[in-house]
Order: C-alpha cells, then structure tokens, then sequence
C-alpha cells in the first residue's frame, strides 16, 4: 500500500491529488480506464480488426505511410485472444504507478508515462527493421517497464510475492526480466532465434529510458510548460518533491519521508508517531502546491 493512500495524506477538501495543478486527477487510474475501453473495443471488433488496424504499430506504417500515431496508440492495446496480457500489464502499473506518481505528480508522471510508450515503440520499430520483421506490437509492457525499473530503483529491497508464495526483492525481479526480454532478443541479433511473439525490443527500451530517466533525474514538464529545460540536466540528485525550499532541506526531506515510508511498509501505519505523522502531513501538504 502506498503512501497516497493513506488517511493522513488524503486531502479532505475535495478528490483525492498526488500533486501539481491537475488537483484531483489520478492519472494511473485514467490510465487504466483508458486502457479498457480500448480493450473492450478490440473485443467488440473482434471479427473485423478495425480497432487495432489503426492503432497497433508496424515499422512499415511509420516509415512508408508516416503513420506515426501508431508510436503511442499501441501501448493502449492488448492481445483479445488473452485477458493476462491486460492484467499483467495494468496489476503492475497500478503497483508501481500510484507510488512513483507520488513523488513526480499526474503531470510529470503522464509525461513520463507517454514518453516511455513512445521510446519503447521507436525501440521496437528499428529492431524490427534491423531484423527484417514485418510484424505489429500492441501492449502497453514497453511503457510499464520503464515506471517498473524506476520502482526498482527507488525501492529495491521491497519484497513481492512470487506465485504468491515466494517472497523476491524487487530488484532481482527487474534483473531477471531485463533478462528475460535481453535473451531471445540477442539470440535473433545473432540469427539462432525465432519470433517469440513478444516485443522484446519495446520491452528493452522501456527499461533503458526509466533507467536514465531516473538515473539522471530528468523532468519532462517543463517543456511543455516552458520552464527552463536546465531541469533537464541536472547534474546531482534533487528532491523528487519539488518543495519550495532550499535544495539541502528538500533532499533531507526526501530522505526522511523516504525512510517514514519504508518504516510504514514494514510495520504499519500504527508504527508512526504523532512526530512523524505530522512531518509526512507537511511533505504532502508542500508537495500538493508544488506547482
């Protein structure tokens, strides 16, 4: 359970905001939603394919016919021959999603999330020219992948339950599906393998932007609300809450929600002091108006 959904940091004047000027807006569940009724729609055209003829991406519809929406829309199919492709995809972006949302807010983090879809299909569509493929990638796992790794990074010690039984830290997860995805991929590089049906490129490409995406803290809101791009090439780790403070206090209070946070996780919310209540109630407070 994340920190979002705690009663202490719920804003009792109106819905529920993790941040910035979009007060109120959940955006891992709108994506979410989104990606249903796209589903529902593929279900419904089942017999014709009309919805994933426009919407699915092929390298040749991107770079003969310039059909470059195909670059986002992808990510908001999923196979309709299988429901565990869906599930998998939106159980792990509801996971990790409203916890990195957070600390980067709905703008940063649709902005992030868009950004990763597209970069994952650029991945997929030179690695299938590069391969000679001629096929179609639709899911959203390239950009899911990227908000997972960025997950990993800030929480590698977190434990899932693998099977729902073996308890696995987040961080040998990752390693294993970077693996998971880098293994066939190579093997075709090398002409041994075979298609595997899964876009594995798009999944390694996810993975390489969240990496550097929180590797070297960039922020995507800025440009489009045209606030200096320096943000985007900071050269040390900043606070992921953007308080207005000085840079020291923000980075310590990032620390210690960081560690208030982990202390919940292992213990429970009952384990907190009226003290540190109070310190996460003003870190909210602080991060609600950041924008």
């Amino acid at each position: 359970m994340g920190i979002e959904s705690r009663d202490y940091l719920r804003n009792d004047d109106g819905p529920r905001s993790y941040g910035g000027s979009m007060t109120g807006t959940d955006v891992v569940k709108n994506l979410i939603i989104a990606n249903v009724i796209v589903f529902v729609l593929q279900l419904l055209t089942a017999r014709t394919g009309v919805v994933e003829s426009w919407l699915a991406l092929g390298p040749e519809d991107v770079t003969q016919k310039f059909q470059v929406w195909r670059l986002l829309t992808y990510a908001f199919c999923h196979s309709p021959s299988s429901i565990f492709h869906i599930l998998m995809n939106m159980y792990i972006l509801y996971v990790t999603g409203r916890r990195i949302q957070v600390y980067y807010g709905p703008k940063e983090f649709l902005l992030f999330y868009l950004a990763a879809a597209i970069l994952s299909g650029v991945g997929y569509v030179v690695m299938e020219l590069v391969l000679g493929h001629a096929g179609y990638a639709i899911g959203a796992s390239g950009a899911v992948a990227a908000v997972f790794i960025v997950y990993a990074m800030r929480y590698p010690r977190e434990e899932w339950l693998m099977f729902f039984v073996i308890p696995v830290q987040v961080r040998w997860l990752c390693i294993f599906f970077i693996l998971f995805d880098l293994h066939p991929l190579l093997l075709e590089l090398g002409g041994a393998g075979g298609m595997t049906g899964i876009a594995h490129a798009a999944h390694l490409g996810g993975y390489l932007f969240g990496f550097l995406y929180e590797r070297n803290n960039w922020r995507l809101s800025g440009l489009i609300s045209g606030v200096s791009t320096n943000k985007l090439k900071l050269p040390k780790r900043r606070s992921h809450l953007k308080v207005y403070a000085p840079e020291d206090e923000s980075a310590d209070l990032e620390a210690r929600v960081d560690e208030l946070l982990q202390k919940v996780h292992e213990q429970g919310e009952s384990s907190l002091t009226d003290e540190e209540r109070a310190l996460l109630t003003e870190a909210s407070r602080r991060y609600r108006t950041r924008l």
